[in-house]
């Protein structure tokens, strides 16, 4: 009975002011991962430490608490839960057997390792990325673990999970975010209209990179890739934002969605086609 009462979800879809319902991502997750409870429960085969990468289903806010409570873990690996956020989408990234090193060698993932001691069946931790870029970590027992990141507060950013080592099943709790004078909660779980909306949302993004790769390969600079051309006030890729972001090869060219995408999907530059290392946003 104690059991069934801890796992009842209040629906707060409908409430003045809730956040979107939030669960883990049906589509992108490690090959030894399993869903259950609705998108909720993530578990790992324990037969190895990796391969247990998950994400958000949707994208979270600046300072938005993702809660997670660890539900089961065994004996003999090292190491329990990693938590992160990323500016990728999920379902533009390869996962590797690892969240770090595999993904946070790239400035687009940041991931920080959960504590052992935190990590024991029943604990409860929540994680967000605050304004100045920092991830921070906070456990039931009121510990806290804060780390700077090479993260753009002002860029999306979906939750990153990987259920590593001991760790081995993890429930979605939901997650709130603190305002002035009230704090803004959400479902734990997609239902009611919400699980529409977020369909439509997916689509949205899927039908925006189909449309991304068309443009890029229809670039007219594309054609001669010695062509050199001065800083560019809209977004080539997109022809809507304003360029914002400062690519390696020198260019200033593409707003931050599409330079995430470029960088991560295409590689190379959309009008010299030199390989990217890296991209900055200016004013």
């Amino acid at each position: 009975m104690t059991e069934k009462r801890k796992d009842k979800v209040k629906c707060v879809c409908h409430a003045h002011g809730s956040l979107r319902a939030i669960c883990f991502h049906s589509e992108v997750k490690g090959p030894l991962i399993t869903l259950s409870d609705r998108g909720r429960r993530v578990t790992r085969d324990g037969s190895t430490f990796c391969h247990g990468l998950t994400f958000s289903a949707r994208q979270v806010k600046i300072q938005e608490k993702v809660r997670l409570r660890v539900e089961h873990c065994v004996r003999g690996w090292h190491g329990a839960l990693r938590v992160g956020f990323t500016h990728v989408l999920p379902e533009q990234t390869t996962l590797p057997p690892l969240a770090i090193p595999d993904l946070t060698h790239s400035p687009l993932f940041a991931a920080v390792v959960v504590p052992v001691g935190i990590c024991r069946p029943g604990s409860e931790i929540q994680f967000w990325l605050k304004k100045n870029g920092c991830l921070r970590i906070r456990s039931s027992d009121g510990g806290t673990l804060t780390e700077q990141t090479s993260l753009n507060a002002k860029w999306p950013v979906w939750a990153m999970m990987d259920v590593y080592g001991q760790t081995t099943s993890v429930m979605m709790l939901g997650s709130k975010k603190r305002r002035c004078i009230f704090t803004r909660r959400s479902c734990p779980a997609l239902t009611h209209i919400k699980h529409t909306e977020d369909k439509e949302m997916l689509q949205i993004k899927k039908e925006h990179m189909s449309t991304l790769g068309q443009r890029i390969l229809r670039n007219p600079y594309l054609v001669n890739t010695d062509h050199q051309t001065p800083d560019c006030e809209e977004c080539v890729v997109c022809y809507s934002d304003v360029a914002n972001v400062r690519l390696s090869c020198g260019h200033k060219c593409v707003c931050t969605p599409c330079g995430m995408r470029v960088y991560m999907t295409f590689g190379t530059c959309p009008l010299c086609r030199q390989t990217l290392g890296s991209f900055q946003p200016y004013d």
